[in-house]
């Protein structure tokens, strides 16, 4: 099977009250709309291209990606029109909204099935009649007067209730942020590692820990940060993009940034290691 997808990253994002798009506010240490990119090609098969449409007042980019992704800015009041022509190419396309960063795979692949036969949509909450993400023939998508609220849609159900959180303003961040950091800690959790008190860690994407490793309450684990097996986290310890050896252990309040910390090493409580 062959599809596309869009990415509308459209709204203007007052709610805000910030000089950055609501698309680029980090979440687990990724812009938004990078988490709906990234749920795209883990759908399998994977999209044969991804299109991104955001405001052209706005400046945007995405890292590197392991599908194609065209980025579009779009003029203020041309929205609609350069929806409608995004989605109309013949083949299944899904348009998925930019600000819904919890959209599991699982939930694009169903869309993908129940589009093969029609129109579906898996509904936003918040907005009668307007949908988080839809599925289906480009040209039946682009003949709605909104591709994002198509008339008789089939609904689809979430494979988890937290997919249908869409980031709207600083709360609605704050509530992405937690249920994104318990998926987290749940997929390191089956890969071996335990958390003490997991509510109180911060953990973000990109993250790696190795199995046996105990992480403590408190911890806040940044950027591109590497945690070998066995190790121990002490508790209100902060680790950004930094590598922490096999055996380790940080007793506690500790700081260590951008740098690297030997195998079995101990750091005593509020030692500080590596660079701002």
């Amino acid at each position: 099977m062959t599809w596309s997808a869009v990415v509308a990253a459209l709204d203007d994002g007052d709610t805000f009250r910030s000089r950055v798009s609501v698309y680029l506010h980090p979440l687990a240490g990724r812009p938004i709309v990078w988490h709906v990119v990234r749920a795209l090609e883990s759908v399998t098969p994977a999209p044969g291209l991804v299109r991104v449409l955001h405001r052209a007042n706005t400046m945007l980019a995405m890292p590197e990606t392991s599908v194609p992704v065209v980025i579009d800015a779009v003029p203020e009041g041309q929205e609609l029109t350069a929806l409608r022509a995004a989605v109309t190419a013949p083949g299944v396309c899904v348009l998925v909204d930019g600000a819904s960063p919890l959209v599991a795979a699982a939930t694009i692949a169903r869309l993908l099935r129940a589009g093969e036969g029609g129109i579906a949509g898996l509904p936003d909450a918040n907005a009668d009649g307007r949908y988080i993400a839809v599925g289906g023939e480009g040209p039946a998508l682009a003949s709605a007067e909104d591709p994002r609220q198509p008339a008789g849609a089939v609904r689809i159900a979430a494979t988890s209730p937290d997919e249908l959180i869409r980031v709207l303003d600083r709360h609605t961040l704050a509530d992405a942020s937690v249920a994104l950091r318990n998926r987290l800690v749940r997929k390191h959790e089956a890969a071996g590692v335990s958390f003490v008190l997991p509510e109180t860690t911060w953990i973000d994407a990109d993250v790696r820990i190795g199995a046996d490793s105990v992480i403590y309450p408190g911890a806040v684990l940044e950027g591109q940060t590497e945690i070998g097996s066995e190790c121990v986290i002490g508790p209100y310890t902060r680790i950004v993009d930094a590598s922490i050896g096999r055996g380790a252990e940080l007793k506690g309040w500790n700081y260590v940034a951008r740098t690297s910390i030997r195998n079995h090493a101990v750091l005593e409580p509020y030692v500080r290691r590596g660079f701002d």
